[in-house]
């Protein structure tokens, strides 16, 4: 090898910064992969042959499927029962059915209105009116209390009390 080429092969090192022989080792390295890499893409030719119909078997469309079907299995029955509704009263309680007295009927077809039930302008309570029930009549109307106590608020200041309930707020 002269100077002159040796020069030459010593640029070209120097500027691809890769000799010969490192390029032919890189190559051959790469060679090497892609060989392994195209023969485990490949694999065995008769493999893909038989997943493909094997694939193809399992797959069921309108021809090769029967066209009566299959009976299917009825759907499972329960059998327990719901639990009994939960009563009104506890069992130690007794219910004792309301009286009415033939003042509290009297009173009551009298009224304009039908259930007799009034609400409590005092504390919301509901209130079944009878002939006992509290009342006060103010500015023409009926209030009907759940208690005397309520029936003295209300008229200690019965105005606070008559107010709507949008101007409560």
């Amino acid at each position: 090898m002269n100077d002159e080429t040796f020069a030459e092969s010593a640029a070209t090192t120097i500027a691809s910064g890769v000799s010969f022989a490192d390029g032919a080792t890189r190559m051959s390295r790469f060679l090497i992969v892609l060989a392994i890499f195209t023969a485990a893409c490949s694999g065995a030719p008769g493999a893909q042959q038989n997943a493909a119909q094997q694939q193809t078997a399992d797959m069921r469309t309108i021809d090769n499927v029967d066209p009566h079907g299959t009976v299917n299995d009825p759907p499972p029955m329960l059998t327990d029962e719901a639990p009994p509704p939960k009563p009104k009263l506890m069992p130690w309680e007794t219910r004792t059915p309301v009286v009415m007295s033939p003042e509290d009927e009297k009173l009551r077809n009298a009224l304009p209105f039908s259930p007799a039930i009034a609400m409590d302008p005092i504390n919301g309570d509901k209130i079944s009116i009878r002939a006992a029930t509290p009342t006060f009549e103010y500015k023409g109307k009926i209030f009907y209390f759940s208690n005397e106590e309520n029936k003295r608020t209300f008229v200690s200041n019965p105005a606070e009390y008559t107010k709507s309930s949008l101007t409560r707020l």
